[in-house]
């Protein structure tokens, strides 16, 4: 009988490490597994890009810098102008580019909103008489520019 009980002995241990040889097994070939899954998948870049629409549309946007103040408006109105309004740090208009009723038109203005600059159609500067001694009514395009008192020192057409 003892031979049978050491066979049986012998038989148990060489099972037992058959079972944790199919345990190791399975572990190697779970992790393994999941090794060559995470490699197919594309790699990820350092600055992903967020996704990027085909279009936006709004009646108007407004741009801030890093603070939060505005710094550029684009706006529509409800007569059929459209705006591109552009501000200093302190907020205050100082150029803007502009369709409206009379034509495109882009104005630069002082520190204290005055018009100095009016390339485009503009209603600042009045009828006048030109060289030939006809009277000009506001041209569809022109170049204006004034002092800083609003007194017209040159234009053309």
């Amino acid at each position: 009988m003892d031979d049978t009980r050491e066979l049986t002995r012998r038989l148990e241990l060489v099972e037992r490490r058959c079972r944790r040889l199919q345990l190791l097994v399975l572990l190697v070939v779970i992790g393994a597994s999941a090794l060559m899954l995470m490699g197919q998948a594309p790699a990820q870049t350092r600055a992903a890009k967020p996704p990027q629409e085909q279009e936006v549309r709004a009646e108007a946007f407004t741009l801030v810098d890093d603070k939060g103040a505005e710094r550029a408006q684009l706006v529509a109105d409800g007569a059929g102008s459209v705006f591109l309004i552009m501000f200093d740090q302190n907020g205050r208009t100082r150029a803007d580019l502009q369709v409206n009723n009379y034509g495109p038109s882009l104005n630069f203005y002082d520190p204290n909103g005055k018009t100095r600059v009016a390339v485009g159609s503009t209603t600042l500067v009045a009828s006048h008489v030109n060289t030939d001694g006809m009277i000009e009514r506001n041209t569809p395009s022109s170049i204006v520019m004034f002092d800083a008192g609003g007194k017209l020192l040159w234009r053309t057409p």
